[in-house]
């Protein structure tokens, strides 16, 4: 049995999801780690070049350009990347429904 790349992408974002929405609402407003932000702009990448059609509705990439670059930490934190994860994957579930 071949497991879709849409159903292997829905549970990695699942799991993201599911950590953040477990998390304190005081480190939701905590920054993420750059290998966080990082594995989330491959997995944007990933199902962008798998989907071309939902490429350009996906969230922007994470950057590392604040102040915070030097200590590791992306320039989000977890709360955006709970609504980039939904947002995610509300496209993927648009694919799946094709």
């Amino acid at each position: 049995m071949t497991i879709s790349k849409q159903a292997i992408f829905s549970a990695r974002l699942n799991s993201i999801k599911s950590i953040i929405e477990k998390s304190s609402e005081k480190n939701k407003l905590d920054l993420i780690g750059t290998n966080l932000g990082q594995d989330f702009n491959k997995l944007l990448k990933e199902i962008g070049e798998t989907y071309p059609e939902i490429n350009e509705a996906l969230p922007a990439q994470i950057t590392f350009n604040g102040p915070f670059n030097d200590m590791q930490k992306a320039d989000v934190n977890y709360t955006d990347l709970e609504i980039f994860t939904e947002t995610t994957l509300s496209l993927l579930n648009l694919m799946q429904s094709k």
